[in-house]
């Protein structure tokens, strides 16, 4: 049995066959929603592509993806608080990206916008913060702290055309030696608190003892005055009566 090789027409149309594929299949693009396309030649930005497909230059012309939807990005950082107490920490940020700031960003900071802008902001903006407030107040006041870095890497952010639409601090860890000093430290407070309220108690029930005597006693002196008065009024009313009789006898000896 005998091959034979295919002739040179049968290579070419092969070969523009593939050709012609690639050339289809490279000139189409899709952009999903949710993003913007960044068309660029031979590297040189051209366009922001909106969602759907499209055509390109195949070979010459690319597309890179920027997603403006919300998204999330954690990041810990090791802080130090007013009072030099070190804690782990850690931001969770939700943010989108301005589509009309697409173009500046991608010339400017590229796809990764969110490594080279947004974890460096976290990190700084969380340590400045952090530095006002001591160790304790950022426990008492967590509520309070989180909405003050909220507030800071919002400002920071829109700068580079980053809307932050919410920050949560999702952990503050200090150490175990710090934590146990803080625990004792509110059982003490309890404690004090606990015998401030028993004084307090016994002071109430103290003036009440002293109230409720003083009562008696006043209620005993007017007793004693009413028996007084009494046993007065009683040696009165005899005296009058033994001088009126007195004076009537007086009268009828007079009178004989």
């Amino acid at each position: 049995m005998e091959f034979q090789l295919p002739g040179k027409r049968a290579v070419t149309m092969t070969t523009t066959a593939l050709f012609a594929t690639i050339l289809t299949f490279g000139s189409i693009y899709k952009v999903d929603e949710g993003e913007r396309g960044v068309l660029t030649r031979n590297g040189a930005f051209v366009a922001v592509m909106e969602p759907g497909l499209g055509f390109k230059v195949p070979i010459f012309d690319q597309i890179t993806t920027m997603e403006i939807r919300n998204m999330r990005i954690e990041v810990p950082v090791h802080v130090y608080s007013s009072d030099t107490q070190q804690y782990a920490a850690a931001v969770s940020v939700n943010y989108d990206l301005n589509p009309a700031d697409v173009e500046r960003i991608f010339k400017s900071e590229g796809v990764y916008f969110a490594d080279r802008r947004l974890v460096p902001l976290l990190e700084t903006t969380l340590k400045e913060v952090a530095g006002k407030y001591s160790a304790q107040r950022t426990i008492q006041e967590r509520d309070v702290f989180g909405a003050a870095v909220r507030d800071a890497i919002r400002v920071e952010a829109q700068r580079y055309g980053i809307n932050v639409t919410e920050v949560q601090i999702t952990n503050i860890d200090f150490t175990d030696q710090f934590e146990n000093a803080i625990e004792t430290a509110m059982l003490a407070k309890a404690k004090v608190e606990e015998e401030r309220n028993i004084l307090e108690q016994k002071r109430i029930s103290a003036e009440t003892k002293v109230v409720d005597a003083t009562a008696a006693a006043n209620a005993r002196r007017e007793e004693a005055q009413g028996e007084a008065d009494a046993v007065r009024f009683a040696a009165e009313a005899e005296a009058i009566r033994i001088a009126q009789i007195g004076q009537a006898e007086a009268d009828a000896i007079k009178k004989k």
